[in-house]
């Protein structure tokens, strides 16, 4: 199995709204691949409520089967979907951790 772990710091867009919307739409765009992935065991995606500088504003959680199960959700179109037209769009900050368990 392969955990594969994002944060993002996010700010409002003109088009997706506040912040608070930002977050709710990436929530809800990414949790929404569930089922619809090959490969794609878990996912998860927390909002953050700690209000520190250092704080990350968004979490995605996901379990994936193999890297090459990863491989195959990092290139999916329904991942690009989201990814290219919310994520990028509004995204500050990106860190990323990926590790087989």
């Amino acid at each position: 199995m392969v955990k594969h772990i994002v944060m993002w710091k996010v700010a409002e867009h003109p088009v997706h709204g506040s912040k608070e919307e930002v977050m709710a739409k990436i929530k809800d765009g990414l949790e929404g691949l569930k089922g619809q992935i090959e490969g794609l065991v878990e996912i998860e995606v927390g909002m953050n409520f700690n209000p520190a500088e250092t704080a990350y504003d968004v979490v995605l959680y996901s379990i994936l089967e193999s890297k090459e199960a990863l491989a195959f959700y990092q290139a999916h179109p329904k991942h690009l979907e989201v990814a290219n037209n919310l994520v990028r769009q509004v995204a500050t900050s990106r860190v990323v951790v990926d590790y087989e368990q």
